[in-house]
């Protein structure tokens, strides 16, 4: 649970310093922390507590909506529970990254509507634009879990001589 909550709080900010040094990029980091997190985590409440108060972080640094991320996160993380196991494949862990990166979008598109014109290329526009950044960020995290995980499972066997 603490490599979850030290990338969540790497993908917070990484959300909001890559767009400004790389131009038309949209990062979906917290997206990929919540579903390698809702794979390699034990305990789903406690998962479920930490994506709602790192959306609600999220909302207070960057957004003027205080619980909407919140609540989105939350939504996502129980996609990724009911979408994935434990013993989920990449290819399959992969397509729910890009599903949930569709959701998250629509859903804001939903929720901001409102305040600023929205129409079918301006939301492709959004999905495609960094995505070779987050397939790369994605795969990092992948190995990240998948590195940490193989050691916490060797360092955890008894050994007998």
């Amino acid at each position: 649970m603490i490599i979850t909550i030290i990338l969540f709080i790497i993908s917070i900010l990484l959300e909001g310093v890559l767009p400004n040094i790389l131009r038309n990029i949209t990062p979906f980091f917290v997206i990929c922390v919540i579903i390698l997190g809702s794979i390699y985590n034990n305990n789903q409440d406690k998962f479920y507590l930490s994506c709602f108060v790192f959306g609600i972080i999220y909302d207070l640094i960057y957004t003027n909506f205080i619980y909407l991320h919140g609540f989105i996160y939350l939504f996502l993380a129980w996609i990724s529970f009911s979408l994935l196991n434990k013993k989920s494949g990449f290819i399959k862990i992969f397509l729910t990254y890009f599903l949930q990166m569709f959701i998250y979008v629509f859903i804001l598109v939903l929720f901001t509507f409102f305040y600023g014109h929205y129409d079918f290329y301006k939301i492709i526009h959004i999905l495609c634009d960094g995505i070779i950044v987050n397939i790369i960020y994605f795969l990092l995290v992948y190995l990240t879990y998948f590195v940490i995980n193989c050691i916490f499972k060797n360092t955890n066997k008894k050994y007998s001589y």
